[in-house]
């Protein structure tokens, strides 16, 4: 019998919410990062590792690489939330950052996904509130004309905060993890 499972880093709820409609869908388990640390990843058939995005890297994602070889990255779904648009230019730098350490040229087939989260100014607090600060301050001051459209959107959504969470977002992951089992 085929089986899969979802791990996942969430600080806020909105990676948490994706990986239960996930495990929902597929009819498995979703586990916090920690709680999957020493289990036997081979028993799966599909593996999907959710994380938010921060810069444009996927927290905890290094952590989740180190119990991977080539054989469970063959089998593995990531999934990156965040607020930025899926643009060709944010897909692959959060590739690069993430599933590209591991595997620069993809040659065991992971598969990669980004979807819309959730930001609420009001709950972010301390180191996470300077570093939004910092980025908001970075991205209006280094625009070239080409980027200014993208860095005002996220600029409005720092601001103004967004919620881009929707069940819809897991179709295409969930079709692609059933392939998997």
């Amino acid at each position: 019998m085929s089986k899969a499972i979802v791990i996942y880093t969430s600080k806020r709820g909105s990676t948490k919410q994706y990986a239960e409609w996930i495990a929902e869908d597929l009819g498995c388990e979703a586990l916090t990062l920690p709680d999957a640390k020493g289990m036997d990843l081979y028993d799966y058939d599909c593996i999907i590792y959710g994380g938010w995005i921060r810069g444009s890297g996927i927290v905890d994602f290094d952590k989740f690489g180190r119990m991977l070889d080539d054989e469970l990255m063959s089998r593995l779904i990531v999934y990156g939330v965040g607020f930025a648009d899926e643009t060709a230019e944010n897909y692959a730098q959060v590739w690069g950052y993430s599933i590209g350490k591991l595997d620069p040229k993809n040659k065991n087939g992971a598969i990669l996904y980004i979807l819309g989260g959730r930001y609420v100014p009001d709950e972010v607090t301390g180191m996470d509130k300077f570093m939004m600060k910092i980025m908001r301050s970075v991205l209006l001051s280094g625009s070239t004309p080409d980027a200014k459209l993208q860095a005002n959107k996220i600029k409005e959504r720092i601001d103004g905060g967004i919620d881009m969470v929707s069940r819809d977002n897991i179709s295409s992951l969930v079709k692609d993890a059933r392939k998997k089992l």
